[in-house]
């Protein structure tokens, strides 16, 4: 019987030295980001966790950082590298586009219209949560992006439900959950291709065998709310109540051509252009806007308004979180913690058991550091083959581990994208009316599919449940590729740093897909 573990001697490429020495060592570097996340939950615990709260917190967390550092240049080089990842410009500029395209949506009578749709029909509230589910994950499976798919969704979705009835934290679970389904299934997904071509296999193989880790978890997901909605069903709605009218549907056509771009495999940003561009010509022909709700700059005040300054203002809060936010994941990158865990962990890993379970716990312990789920997999996949490798474990195996833990985890942290976006877009609107409690913090419990599915994906690893091993043949086909892996990144090195090499230098980020 074939041995488990490899006898072969091709080493792990080892990190590069850190460029960031912390006093205390590598560990060290978590501390800032415990002040952080400390500051965060006390505000959240307080019904106190919006955008702007967390400022202080993350600037408290970057003191700290700057005390501990061994070089107080060296600190704010990495945090300036941070700040600069280019995928940090694609979120802002995201960011302010969808809180544009948000606020044409609700200023031409779109929400109004959907409520009359959907009163008219005799949809209940308590129903709300499971539509949106099932249409985020429709879309997201058929654009293979968690982030387009939320950015697209809540603007039109979460308004009219909230309108309706819907509690507005489930409402926000089931979107940001059902965006994540296509993150983790979608063939045409970058988390998908990654984990597949990562291992040495490919697209079709690792979707066919991660249907049924999502089978469960989206079976769970949707007993959940069915259980609530009958639970629910003797509420009220309030959508009756609402003076809504039809004539605003003709704007769906703004959203329609946004899903129709993004499905074509339009970049997501993109695809905001040309939609904001063709629902304020719309707006502006049907007469559901005027020329002043584009922009209007008050002469004496010089205070500005309109459709695009007040939606690009719903998203400041966020922005400067997220900026500063990057500037801590910087200091990760360049103290080098990233790699230590990966060296802790294959220590740990000395069985199938525990090497599958080392690479669900790393991925889901950087993704929560860095809640960017392809850089993370960029990163992490060549240390998930080898250690896989070690133990025979298959390609597709590996990969979806690696994926599942990468596209739950960041689906429901209160500093995730994911869970920031519905409150850039729709969380004043919510206290506006009276709502409490609609946080960050307080998104975390409902976003069920995430959490199904992470804890499908760590109950695969634990119990071994869907283990698949490769041939004598596989095995060393792949050695062969390991080692003359291992054998050019020695030559490129030169032998000037020892054969240490440096990971991909992915730019930290919260966007997780395209």
């Amino acid at each position: 019987m074939p041995s488990h573990r490899s006898t072969t001697s091709h080493p792990h490429p080892a990190p590069a030295a850190p460029s960031l020495r912390m006093r205390g060592g590598v560990p060290a570097l978590f501390i800032p980001f415990a002040v952080m996340l400390t500051g965060i939950l006390i505000l959240g615990f307080a019904g106190l966790a919006v955008p702007e709260a967390f400022w202080p917190m993350v600037l408290l967390g970057l003191l700290v950082g700057l005390v501990l550092a061994r070089s107080q240049k060296a600190y704010v080089e990495a945090l300036v590298a941070g700040i600069a990842s280019p995928m940090l410009a694609v979120i802002l500029l995201a960011w302010f586009l969808a809180g544009i395209f948000g606020r044409v949506l609700n200023e031409t009578g779109v929400i109004e219209g959907l409520i009359w749709a959907a009163t008219s029909a005799g949809l209940a509230a308590a129903w709300v949560p499971l539509v949106a589910f099932g249409i985020s994950g429709v879309l997201s499976l058929s654009t293979g992006t968690s982030i387009g798919t939320i950015l697209a969704v809540t603007p039109v979705l979460f308004p009219a439900g909230f309108a309706i009835g819907a509690d507005p934290l489930l409402l926000a679970g089931a979107i940001i959950g059902g965006a994540f389904v296509g993150d983790n299934l979608a063939p045409v997904s970058d988390t998908t291709i990654v984990s597949a071509y990562s291992q040495g296999t490919d697209v079709p193989k690792v979707v066919r065998s991660r249907l049924k880790y999502a089978a469960v978890a989206g079976a769970a997901t949707v007993l959940l709310y069915v259980v609530l909605g009958f639970v629910n069903s003797g509420g009220t709605s309030s959508g009756d109540a609402i003076d809504a009218e039809a004539g605003g549907l003709v704007m769906l056509l703004a959203p329609l051509l946004l899903i129709i771009l993004m499905i074509r495999q339009w970049h997501f940003v993109a695809s905001l252009l040309v939609a904001i561009a063709f629902g304020l010509t719309l707006g502006l022909v049907t007469g559901r806007l005027e020329f002043a709700d584009l922009l209007s700059v008050d002469s004496e005040t010089y205070e500005t308004s309109g459709v695009i300054v007040s939606g690009i203002q719903g998203f400041v809060g966020i922005a400067v979180f997220t900026i500063l936010l990057m500037g801590l994941i910087g200091t990760f990158r360049a103290g080098g913690l990233l790699d230590w865990l990966m060296e802790k962990s294959r220590r740990f890993a000395t069985t199938p058991r525990r090497a599958e379970t080392a690479i669900v716990g790393v991925g889901l312990g950087v993704n929560a550091l860095t809640t960017a789920g392809t850089p993370t997999m960029v990163m992490l996949g060549p240390w998930t083959r080898r250690i896989g490798h070690s133990f025979r474990i298959a390609p597709w195996r590996r990969g979806n581990l690696l994926d599942g833990a990468s596209t739950s985890i960041i689906g429901f942290l209160p500093w995730s994208v994911a869970v920031l976006i519905p409150i850039g877009l729709v969380g004043s609107e919510v206290r506006a009316a009276g709502e409490t409690g609609f946080d960050a913090v307080s998104i975390v419990p409902f976003v069920f599919y995430c959490w199904a599915l992470m804890l499908v994906m760590i109950g695969a690893a634990v119990t071994g449940w869907g283990r698949e091993t490769m041939d004598d043949a596989s095995w060393r086909a792949e050695e062969a590729v390991l080692a003359a892996e291992s054998a050019a990144e020695s030559v490129a090195d030169g032998g000037a740093d020892g054969g240490l090499s440096t990971p991909p230098d992915e730019g930290p980020g919260g966007v997780g897909n395209r």
